[in-house]
């Protein structure tokens, strides 16, 4: 990339003329300055980071959507038939063109496998070399529905509800977090069915509230649940998480993992999707 220096220009200083009675030295007009403007950069850079071709950058992307990222999405969508979403990916690329490191600076995909997976194929590819250091590449892009029903909509007071009631679940997940500031994204799929291991105070009361008879009222009959879906359970099919920051990219395992103990109300028949903030 050419780059364009800005250089100003110096004035020569006059002599001095001293003549006793000599008629005062001539008026010197001063040169009129030239005004040079620097090429704009092909990416916003910050002064500790190098340049990097944004055309040659979009040519690698276009190859790793149409291939490998597609095949990301294909073994997604055979664990959550209804896996959707947009993502926001930021990479690190060094001299020699290879992502130093990677992260989603934000997701609805709501899988972590998925978003593993596109993570790997960025940082196996191969990245125009910066010039004057290390570069910053940001991209979006995302998938919609292919023709199937979309998963119900839930609000995320479901979930945080249900983490405010589980203390095992709410202190892993701190854990997890660790001394990282700032609001981890999450997104996740919901079934029917409780969690496979779950430790969770709020699924054993539910437990033992089921196992007590019904009060009979006086009229004698026995009164029944409203809704249909009584006292069963939901639990996360799918998690994903955008992190805050780098440091936040490292956690994001962890606090996923912790996660799927959690024990949620039942979405119903259908799959529900969910996104939150931790």
């Amino acid at each position: 990339m050419k780059r364009a220096l800005v250089s100003g220009l110096s004035l020569l200083s006059l002599a001095s003329v001293s003549a006793c009675g000599g008629a005062p030295p001539p008026k010197v007009e001063e040169p009129v300055k030239e005004e040079r403007h620097a090429e704009r950069p092909k990416l916003q850079m910050s002064q500790e980071l190098g340049s990097i071709d944004q055309k040659l950058v979009e040519k690698t992307f276009a190859g790793l959507v149409q291939g490998p990222l597609e095949n990301c999405h294909k073994q997604g969508r055979d664990r959550v038939e209804v896996l959707t979403g947009d993502v926001k990916v930021f990479l690190r690329i060094d001299g020699n063109g290879r992502v130093k490191y990677g992260y989603f600076e934000d997701s609805t995909l709501g899988d972590r496998d998925t978003e593993k997976c596109v993570l790997g194929v960025f940082s196996s590819a191969s990245w125009p070399k910066p010039e004057g250091g290390e570069a910053e590449v940001r991209s979006g892009f995302g998938w919609g529905p292919g023709g199937e029903r979309e998963p119900t909509s839930w609000s995320s007071d479901k979930v945080t509800t249900a983490l405010a009631e589980s203390k095992h679940v709410r202190a892993d997940v701190s854990k997890c977090k660790g001394s990282v500031k700032g609001d981890f994204r999450a997104t996740a799929y919901v079934e029917s069915g409780a969690p496979e291991h779950a430790d969770d105070e709020a699924a054993q009361a539910s437990h033992e509230s089921k196992a007590k008879p019904a009060a009979k009222p006086k009229g004698g009959s026995t009164a029944k649940p409203s809704g249909g879906g009584g006292g069963e359970h939901g639990h996360f099919v799918a998690i994903g998480i955008a992190p805050p920051n780098k440091e936040g990219a490292e956690k994001v395992d962890c606090m996923v993992e912790a996660l799927k103990h959690l024990t949620l109300p039942s979405p119903g028949s259908y799959v529900a999707k969910v996104t939150f903030s931790l």
